[in-house]
């Protein structure tokens, strides 16, 4: 027999078409096997596909599916998910205020707000639980990074914190921070690819996220994640709320919130916002997305 699923496209992290993360998103109807969830990322092709169910009032399930494997986690993935479901009504909206969600994945309960301003969704946000914040101590792994990188020692620090030094966070899912001087030297880096995969899966991350800013608040950001078969992308929630904590630990940052620019590199600019709050243990990160095609998929 036949069935029948709607389907969204939507780019994360931007509020207009060929722009942003580009992200599947799937109406999951609880017949769907791993096997079949697999295939239609693979067919479809996005960075990542999300497959969503609802589960009870304000509350959801979901898998993530890169066209290779599944993930735990997906940062742009959750925020196109739940603008999609905004978007087209399946979350009653809200005349002007907050709708608080929560998102059930493989690895925890992950808190979802969705703004809304005269009924119309205007900003989705995730709110993770940092998990780590230490300092790679094994100096061989520090300069296998910047080989990785393709800059020099030099080039590692801020120019409002030279001593800044390349650290692990995990936010969900762990990455490797590498600050950079300036945004020359962001634009310059060059990934070994091969040798990113081998240290990512090392030290069990997904990430070797490189970032520059000059005032703490505006960051310039690329993230190559080879381990899960993205060499880079286009926008990444987990890692700006890696970012963001990051820049506060190491009082960098005193305002506690940064507006993170990524993709430009590669002409698809995303804009991330994340907030730290003082009196907990999460990040809350998000902003906008596009939702640029729906349709029905038959299988």
């Amino acid at each position: 027999m036949e069935r029948f699923y709607t389907t969204y496209l939507v780019s994360a992290f931007s509020d207009r078409p060929f722009m942003g993360n580009a992200t599947g998103v799937v109406i999951d109807d609880w017949n769907l096997t791993d096997l079949e969830m697999q295939n239609i990322a693979r067919d479809y092709n996005q960075s990542v596909m999300v497959f969503v169910k609802k589960l009870d009032v304000g509350r959801y399930a979901t898998r993530f599916f890169t066209p290779f494997e599944e993930i735990n986690l997906c940062g742009h993935g959750t925020i196109a998910t739940f603008y999609a479901l905004a978007e087209n009504e399946y979350i009653k909206p809200d005349d002007n205020g907050i709708i608080k969600i929560i998102q059930h994945t493989k690895i925890d309960k992950i808190p979802v707000e969705l703004e809304y301003r005269n009924r119309k969704i205007k900003n989705v946000y995730m709110n993770l639980k940092l998990k780590e914040f230490e300092g790679i101590k094994d100096l061989n792994v520090v300069d296998r990074v910047i080989d990785i990188l393709g800059i020099k020692k030099e080039d590692i620090g801020l120019k409002i914190a030279e001593n800044a030094k390349i650290e692990m966070i995990s936010t969900g899912a762990k990455d490797i921070l590498a600050p950079v001087k300036d945004y020359d030297t962001l634009s310059k880096i060059k990934l070994d690819e091969k040798e990113a995969f081998k240290l990512t899966e090392e030290m069990d991350c997904i990430s070797i996220h490189a970032f520059t800013t000059d005032d703490g608040i505006n960051v310039s950001q690329r993230t190559f994640s080879p381990r899960i078969r993205v060499c880079e992308e286009l926008g990444s929630g987990t890692s700006t709320a890696a970012t963001m904590y990051y820049l506060s630990k190491n009082k960098i940052n005193r305002d506690e919130y940064i507006i993170a620019t990524q993709g430009t590199v590669l002409g698809r600019t995303s804009r991330v916002v994340a907030l730290l709050n003082g009196e907990t243990d999460y990040v809350r990160v998000g902003g906008r997305a596009y939702v640029f095609m729906n349709g029905v998929l038959k299988i």
